[in-house]
């Protein structure tokens, strides 16, 4: 499909091309003219969405915009109508009478979306101003500043207050503005501004721990490096371009805030919920000095900051969030959450990266307990599921230690005012031990290199595969001294903030130089934990090692949720030694096939440590070589290939693509792999490989037998290929279960040994003609013990004769052994399985199948 590609927001180039439109129309050039009518309406559409506060010209846009859709319109119904009718065969009369000949059987172009057009772009970041039914529009639209606003005429905010939470509402809170030393803020005071310091940022009844810790580690970083990274956010809305944080005398307030991939802009008045009878605040505060109430000197922005926030996020009712993606809002700083009793959890590299980050200025930090209500240190209650502010982290003589600031404030307390934050100095293991998980905020201006895409998961009118999103990123690494990551931050955009079942996941995919030279085997083997959650952010640190210059990031962003569209944006970021860049101009493959498969209790056989591995869905791939009569050409000419499983986001899956003649897997061999998606990964996995024309096995599987469910293969090759499920080693054939054990008697071993024959012995009854294979598998399998089965004729005098089939040499493949299938006619047979070492007790089944239902087997010596 073809795209319109980016242009200019001139008008001067939206006339242009509507006017090379309409003279392609009228020299019959159809396909062009109609792709330009297009694009000149996207211009148009563009021009109006950009021209706020200009009614007239945003209106004359859309007029436009509209006729040159209407244009388009109109060719693809003249085009629609010149299509031969299926079934018809027009005379040439006929046809001249309907349309000219020479447009007989004309057909369009199809137009796909250019999600990398600034049009494109910016009509994802204006759906992200819709936030919980107000408009937050971006930072640098224009906006007109409220007529009337005068210190004697001040402020009144046009959406009215925040939602209050339940504990606010059921005091009967009262709405005011400020008071300064005995004067409204409608006066003028230019008393000097004192730095607040973390220790002073009180909260109250408000369940919005998170942002207090995240202003409480921001006031910490302004007195460590004098930044002003909470107050940077607070502007008076009688000086827009004034950033001093002094009280605004008409009582208004600008916030700027870092939202669904953009500053926006958040409007409030500077009323503040005060106690009916007590006076006192019932949201985020700052201590009092010692000689007055609340507020005595001009220190509420971190209030007003709080408001804004709550007034975006839906009210004071906050249904919570981590101080990391509070950060990402008020600062604009990266977040990254550490799951401490997470599988994957680094405790030495994590303290060296976080101690790093907090002394040099580029991180700061908070801790999140979990939901135990029972939390305590040295005699220190901790609240569940709260947020604790880091505001100093040392390491002297092997102390390692954590100063951990609690904002809450006893609402019990009589004098709120005057209790301030408790500080616990925390041992690092402690830390570990007390809390789940750390909430990094990092200094974006650490990576040079930024890179941003804006997109949209489940598009209206797009197909039911627009839940994922699939981008390149090209990157060349001019450092030669060390290794180093590039970032990707992936951000869902929040439409309505109580909404809890929205799932996203991000996965990185990298060039297979970059990874990981252990055995993939191994790498098989690996359940990743939490590729899915609900949370807002999702941060991926892709290590580029030294021996890596240039490459490639596949980045998949996938949506599990039932919102009608979705937001969310794409940041990389890189070092300075980088050169990063989008691959815009992705071709899809030339040969695609999807299948569709449901993992059950019948062929669901978990990863390659299990013995049932060998149950999972596989696949016959064929991939054809190309069409060239030079042979050598032919071997060396690789085929890419990219397959892809997806499946429902509690299910961890992968792909394992396996050098073969096309037949059923039943145990995975190092050399005989040709790719992996790697660790098992929640509802996706993906493998992309380059590989010879030729016969595969596409093996898919969950983590655990019991992850069952449907699932899709999709299967993109830049060659012609085909691809068939494989049979079951048991299909078509009926199956009859027996198990046994190797005794202290009958543990023979191997025929080297001299007791094979007292080995147990099973004894298989044939009634008729049948197909026959027989599997040995261990109860508990080990790779310690290789095994045999052998079957032999019936013998009248106990001894044995040739053997008929055998699984072959002794193997210790978890699977088990098996022997090929055979034809056997109707008598008796033995079935003997061994261990190769003698003494070896355990226990173990005999899987037989066969084509005749009333086949008998039995252990001789049992009746």
């Amino acid at each position: 499909m073809d795209k319109i590609g980016s242009s200019s927001e001139s008008p001067t180039d939206a006339e242009a091309i509507y006017n090379k439109a309409t003279r392609a129309e009228l020299s019959r050039n159809y396909d062009l003219a109609f792709k330009l009518y297009i694009k000149a309406a996207e211009l148009y559409l563009h021009l109006s969405r950009t021209s706020k506060g200009h009614d007239k010209i945003e209106a004359q846009w859309k007029a436009n915009a509209g006729k040159a859709l209407q244009r388009a319109e109109k060719i693809k119904a003249y085009v629609n109508q010149s299509k031969p009718k299926s079934g018809t065969n027009l005379r040439a009369n006929d046809q001249e009478n309907s349309s000219t000949s020479s447009d007989w059987g004309l057909t369009l172009t199809p137009i796909g979306i250019d999600h990398f057009s600034k049009q494109e772009q910016f009509y994802v970041l204006k759906k992200g101003g819709s936030v919980n039914g107000l408009v937050f529009p971006l930072w640098d639209e224009p906006v007109a500043l409220p007529s009337g606003i005068s210190p004697s005429l001040q402020y009144q905010d046009p959406d009215g207050q925040p939602k209050l939470s339940p504990e606010q509402a059921r005091v009967s809170l009262v709405w005011c503005r400020p008071k300064v030393k005995g004067i409204s803020t409608g006066g003028h005071h230019q008393d000097a501004i004192r730095r607040i310091l973390p220790q002073e940022i009180l909260q109250h009844i408000v369940t919005d721990c998170s942002v207090c810790a995240s202003i409480s580690v921001c006031l910490e970083h302004a007195r460590r490096f004098g930044s002003n990274l909470a107050e940077a956010a607070v502007y008076n809305l009688s000086n827009r371009a004034s950033n001093s944080h002094r009280i605004d005398p008409c009582g208004g307030y600008d916030l700027k805030v870092f939202f669904n991939g953009a500053w926006r802009r958040i409007t409030v008045d500077d009323k503040l919920p005060y106690h009916p009878t007590d006076g006192t605040l019932m949201c985020m505060s700052v201590l009092s000095p010692a000689d007055g109430g609340f507020f005595q000197r001009p220190n509420i922005w971190p209030s007003i900051l709080e408001k804004g926030y709550m007034k975006l996020m839906g009210g004071y009712d906050f249904p919570g969030s981590n101080s990391s993606i509070d950060l990402h809002a008020i600062a604009g700083w990266i977040p990254e959450h550490i799951e401490i009793k997470g599988p994957c959890f680094e405790r030495e590299k994590s303290w060296e990266r976080v101690l790093e980050g907090f002394q040099s200025g580029h991180c700061v930090l908070t801790l999140g307990t979990g939901k135990n209500p029972n939390i305590s240190w040295r005699g220190n209650n901790l609240l569940a599921s709260h947020s604790y502010a880091v505001i100093n982290i040392t390491e002297e003589n092997a102390l390692r230690t954590f100063a951990v600031l609690d904002t809450w404030v006893n609402p019990d307390h009589k004098n709120q005012s005057r209790e301030a934050s408790k500080t616990l100095l925390m041992p690092w293991t402690d830390v570990l031990n007390v809390f789940d998980g750390i909430y990094l905020s990092w200094d974006p201006t650490k990576w040079p290199k930024v890179l941003t895409y804006h997109d949209m998961w489940k598009r209206k009118g797009q197909d039911e595969e627009s839940s994922s999103r699939q981008l390149s990123l090209h990157f060349d690494n001019r450092n030669d001294e060390a290794d180093e990551e590039i970032w990707i931050l992936l951000t869902r955009h929040v439409a309505d903030s109580r909404r809890t079942l929205d799932f996203i996941s991000l996965k990185i995919e990298v060039d297979d130089d970059l990874r990981s030279s252990s055995s993939i085997v191994d790498q098989i083997a690996i359940a990743a934990k939490g590729n899915y959650t609900n949370s807002s952010h999702v941060l991926v640190r892709t290590r580029v090692p030294l021996n890596q210059r240039a490459g490639a990031l596949t980045i998949f962003t996938s949506y599990d949720g039932d919102a009608t569209e979705v937001g969310f944006t794409l940041t990389a970021y890189a070092s300075a030694s980088f050169v990063i860049a989008w691959d815009q101009h992705v071709s899809p493959p030339p040969f695609v096939k999807k299948i569709d498969g449901v993992l059950t209790n019948k062929n669901a056989g978990g990863n390659c440590t299990y013995p049932t591995f060998m149950l999972n869905p596989q696949y016959h791939l064929r991939i054809h070589p190309p069409k060239c009569g030079r042979s050598s050409l032919t071997a060396t000419t690789k085929t890419k290939v990219a397959l892809t499983m997806q499946t429902s986001r509690d299910i961890p899956a992968n792909i394992t693509l396996v050098w073969s003649q096309g037949g059923r897997i039943n145990e995975l061999v190092e050399k005989e792999l040709a790719g992996s998606s790697g660790a098992y990964g929640y509802g996706l996995a993906r493998v992309t490989k380059e590989v010879s024309a030729g016969d595969y096995t596409v093996i898919v599987s969950a983590f655990e037998p019991h992850h069952m469910g449907s699932f899709s293969l999709k299967i993109e090759c830049s060659r012609s290929f085909d691809i068939k499920p494989i049979l079951q080693e048991d299909a078509g054939m009926y199956t009859k279960v027996t198990r046994g054990a190797w005794n202290s008697k009958t543990a023979g071993g191997s025929p080297t040994s001299d007791r094979y024959s007292t080995n147990p012995i099973f004894e298989i009854d044939v009634p008729r003609l049948t197909q026959l294979r027989m599997r040995l598998q261990l109860l508990r399998p080990s790779t310690a013990t290789s095994l045999n089965v052998t079957i032999f004729p019936a013998s009248t005098n106990g001894s044995f004769g040739k053997h008929i089939a055998t699984s072959g040499a002794y193997n210790d493949a978890i699977s088990g052994v098996a022997t090929p299938q055979i034809s056997l006619r109707a008598g008796k047979y033995w079935a003997v399985p061994s261990t190769y070492n003698a003494g070896v007790q355990a226990g173990f089944q005999l899987i037989l199948h066969t084509t005749v239902a009333d086949v008998q087997i039995i252990e001789k010596g049992r009746s």
